[in-house]
């Protein structure tokens, strides 16, 4: 069996993990680093997901990561794995209860007079193998046609660096300099109705 995710054998930790941030009082419990297959649990006051504490993440839950990508270094440690065989595009549909969700978030946003802004994040080439790309592409298409029909703003910037390594921590997910690049990019961006100031 081919494991698509870094994150998919420890994904009960990252799940108490965020239960934890939700509610912080409760006790959480955490698997030991024993064998797969012999896990036990210990309360542990304060879970670490990849040597992260809680105390580490900003009070917006911001967790700025200072790594920045080297696929030289990086595939040394991590297996390169196509995306015909990445299971987060497994079920991939443009249809279902996603699309049914994201249709009421719409539908409720404009009740209130929301302003709903969708950004899709940037990646990198070397994320972005033919299958990816083939997926990714499909997916623009369709959130252009959804904000076309709904009056959804959407901001693709998946293609905005694919070869800015030094703004991502590995080939998917942006390092802190990345994400400060977005978000300043995203500030000035005219077609996001930001409030005005008075």
């Amino acid at each position: 069996m081919i494991e698509s995710s870094a994150t998919y054998k420890k994904r009960d930790r990252l799940k108490e993990f965020l239960r934890s941030i939700a509610n912080p009082l409760a006790p959480v419990a955490i698997a030991s680093p024993q064998t797969a297959g012999d896990q036990q649990t210990t309360e542990k006051p304060q879970p670490a997901v990849a040597g992260k504490k809680l105390s580490d993440f900003q009070p917006n839950g911001f967790l700025p990561i200072d790594i920045r990508f080297n696929p030289d270094t990086y595939f040394q440690k991590h297996p390169k794995v196509s995306g015909y065989y990445d299971s987060d595009y497994q079920d991939f549909k443009l249809s279902g209860e996603q699309t049914v969700a994201l249709k009421n978030l719409i539908e409720f946003s404009k009740v209130r007079n929301i302003n709903l802004v969708f950004v899709n994040m940037p990646l990198t080439e070397d994320y972005l193998d033919p299958v990816r790309a083939g997926y990714e592409q499909e997916f623009r298409e369709y959130m252009q046609q959804l904000t076309a029909q709904t009056g959804l703003i959407f901001r693709d910037n998946s293609l905005l660096w694919p070869q800015a390594r030094e703004s991502f921590s590995d080939p998917s997910h942006l390092n802190r300099y990345g994400a400060v690049a977005v978000s300043k990019r995203l500030a000035q961006d005219p077609m996001i109705p930001w409030p005005v100031k008075r």
